[in-house]
């Protein structure tokens, strides 16, 4: 399949002739590992270009070119950042785990009308062209299917405003209302599911540069799998506990409407950091969750036998990370003529 995808492609290379004139001259001396860098995008943008070309070749055929890249001269561990959306993609089926082959568990990825289906299917495919590389030339290789990454832990004004979780806070602190819960049924135990930036890029640096045995394929889930009851609700919690004001809608379909209204009803510099694009995600409440769905038990093994220094487990949730959240995003409100209700 790797050689189908650079024949296809063989007369656009994407990953640029100084790259490929190096790896030709250096690689077997200087390249120690690989790590795929690819595109970000807005929501609106992915949403438009999940079925379109630049899709592929950012993230199926640029994988292709830095397979060949890493079986150039001597083989280079390759450490591929993937997504839980591969293994939450079997229609009616459990998640996959950390063991599994995903040609075998998913041996045919549909794209569909779902949300960044093709984000999906294009992460699936680079899964498949790695553990062919695997099986045929012995690759190593470490994947990790991230969830949410959230903003650093406590570098200031760094967040990613167009993500999910960024609209949303920035959507109730900017409008002031907020349901009585996010969760239909008993929402005690239900929890988010995230991790910041910073933990999750130091498990990324530190795991995947384990290279272990020479022809190794590795799977991590990078999920939050603490059961720890911090969910979308105790977040509005700690939003107005610590001083912003935030009216608590009994009814869900009357702050579903409110909502919608109040973002609209925003100017356009603040309307386009609401959570209006992704508003359909929250037409139902949420079914609560305790922990994560995606099984990670080598993840987690992995940061308690001290894998990644400076944790002794996968962190949870906290306030000061609430409370960066909400500095940073009533800065960029205010910067723009918004005033939060504080």
């Amino acid at each position: 399949m790797v050689a189908s995808v650079m024949e296809r492609h063989a007369d656009r290379p994407v990953i640029g002739e100084r790259v490929k004139e190096f790896a030709r001259d250096e690689t077997g001396r200087t390249v120690i590992r690989l790590l795929p860098r690819y595109e970000t995008t807005s929501y609106q943008e992915l949403w438009a270009r999940v079925r379109s070309p630049e899709l592929f070749e950012a993230n199926v055929v640029g994988t292709a070119e830095l397979i060949r890249l890493a079986l150039t001269r001597r083989l280079k561990p390759f450490t591929y950042i993937s997504s839980v959306a591969v293994a939450t993609s079997l229609p009616g089926g459990a998640a996959l785990d950390e063991d599994g082959d995903v040609r075998d568990a998913l041996p045919v990825q549909p794209v569909d009308g779902g949300y960044a289906g093709g984000y999906a299917a294009s992460k699936w495919a680079g899964e498949v062209l790695l553990r062919e590389a695997h099986d045929l030339c012995g690759l190593p290789v470490t994947t990790f299917r991230c969830n949410m990454i959230l903003a650093h832990s406590r570098y200031g004004g760094q967040l990613n405003v167009p993500d999910m979780f960024s609209r949303l806070l920035f959507s109730v602190l900017a409008t002031g209302i907020a349901p009585r819960t996010f969760y239909r049924g008993d929402a005690a135990r239900a929890h988010y599911d995230g991790l910041p930036v910073d933990f999750t890029a130091a498990a990324v640096v530190a795991l995947g540069g384990e290279t272990g045995r020479a022809d190794t394929y590795r799977t991590f889930s990078l999920v939050n799998p603490n059961d720890d009851g911090v969910g979308l609700d105790t977040f509005v919690d700690w939003l107005t506990e610590a001083g912003h004001r935030v009216e608590r809608l009994d009814d869900y379909a009357d702050w579903y409407a409110r909502f919608e209204s109040a973002m609209r009803a925003l100017p356009e510099a603040q309307r386009r950091h609401s959570a209006l694009p992704i508003l359909h995600g929250f037409r139902e409440p949420e079914e609560p969750v305790p922990g994560s769905v995606i099984p990670s038990d080598r993840f987690r093994a992995a940061v308690r036998a001290g894998g990644v220094g400076g944790y002794a487990d996968i962190p949870g949730l906290d306030r000061p990370l609430l409370a960066k959240y909400a500095r940073d995003l009533t800065s960029l409100a205010s910067s723009a003529g918004v005033v939060t209700r504080a």
